[in-house]
């Protein structure tokens, strides 16, 4: 009930800002993300993620973005990110993850089980879309290891709530510099002249990550159900290739945010084959504590959005397959996606 309490008063706060006094065309979208395994009422696995991103006002070129225009304007003259129809967007994000075994009361080594692990990044994203499909090329740099501060933020929010906190932080992976790029193509097989009342969508997308932190390659699909849905390409749990929910157009020129008030249930399913996986396969390019890791891993979740003015606000319940061979339970962990416009 008090996190409940909690988000309906960031929903109001958030929605009292004074969105008709800004220019449309300047809005841009502040997202924050939070998951955790506290939902599941576990503490292992992937505990905890947390990520904030910028995503600019649409674009005519990715250079004409005031913070990373600079870099972004390199891709421009790439034929294949779309002609000048495409809306197109810049993203910039911070943050980190972390991981630790089943048994976190040992201070020794735990061979069976995965490896404690953090990572800390920031990333850059390229966004172009139409009405029917979005597009989104990012890049993460970041270190894994006790570079990554993983320990500390565990134990500052374990002594905030005045748990134990894990023990064996001193066998995490080793520093090392990691990166990644991810391609993530997302269409809409429905077609809605107006988002007005009840309705719905489906969202299938295909995508690809390269590097030495994660190598796989993922296909899901989201479907929504609800009053007023938001014109955006839905809201996933934090990966490689996520960025801020965009409207398709400026947010309040949009039909959906025009409106006071829309919810919508949402359920997506997601597969990925995976190649390489930090967290599970150790270190690159040193020796470290490591499992082995399946190849196909599948999430499934199921969660509620509210969109009020220039604010939307989602949580997901997540189901995880298990990710190695001795890992006893499948995962469940909630994701927290909070998005408004100014």
């Amino acid at each position: 009930m008090k996190l409940l309490t909690s988000l309906a008063a960031i929903v109001l706060v958030a929605s009292a800002l004074p969105a008709q006094e800004i220019d449309p065309n300047r809005f841009g979208t502040l997202t924050f993300y939070f998951e955790n395994d506290l939902f599941g009422s576990t503490d292992e696995n992937y505990t905890n993620g947390a990520r904030i991103s910028w995503t600019s006002p649409n674009l005519k070129r990715f250079g004409d973005d005031s913070t990373a225009g600079g870099l972004a304007g390199l891709f421009d003259d790439v034929s294949w990110t779309g002609n000048s129809t495409y809306e197109r967007n810049v993203a910039i994000s911070i943050g980190q993850s972390m991981f630790t075994p089943r048994d976190v009361d040992s201070y020794d080594l735990v061979k069976d089980e995965r490896p404690y692990a953090g990572w800390l990044y920031m990333g850059m994203g390229l966004i172009w879309k139409n009405d029917r499909v979005k597009n989104s090329l990012v890049f993460n740099i970041g270190v894994v290891g006790p570079w990554s501060f993983a320990e500390e933020t565990q134990r500052l929010v374990h002594e905030a709530l005045d748990q134990d906190y894990p023990n064996g932080w001193d066998n995490q992976l080793h520093n090392e510099l990691g990166i990644t790029v991810s391609y993530e193509r997302m269409w809409r097989i429905r077609d809605r002249e107006d988002n007005h009342g009840f309705d719905w969508d489906i969202l299938p997308y295909a995508g690809v990550t390269l590097g030495n932190v994660m190598t796989h390659g993922s296909l899901g699909t989201e479907l929504r159900w609800g009053y007023n849905l938001p014109d955006d390409f839905g809201t996933g749990a934090i990966t490689e290739a996520s960025t801020t929910p965009t409207a398709v157009e400026s947010p309040y020129l949009a039909k959906s945010w025009n409106r006071r008030f829309g919810f919508h249930f949402f359920v997506r399913a997601e597969g990925r084959a995976v190649a390489r996986n930090i967290f599970l396969d150790g270190n690159t390019f040193t020796d470290s504590h490591s499992v082995d890791k399946y190849p196909f891993v599948a999430d499934l979740s199921a969660g509620f959005a509210i969109n009020w003015k220039n604010t939307k606000l989602s949580y997901a319940y997540i189901y995880r397959t298990k990710e190695f061979r001795g890992q006893e339970d499948e995962q469940i962990f909630g994701s927290i996606t909070l998005s408004f416009n100014f």
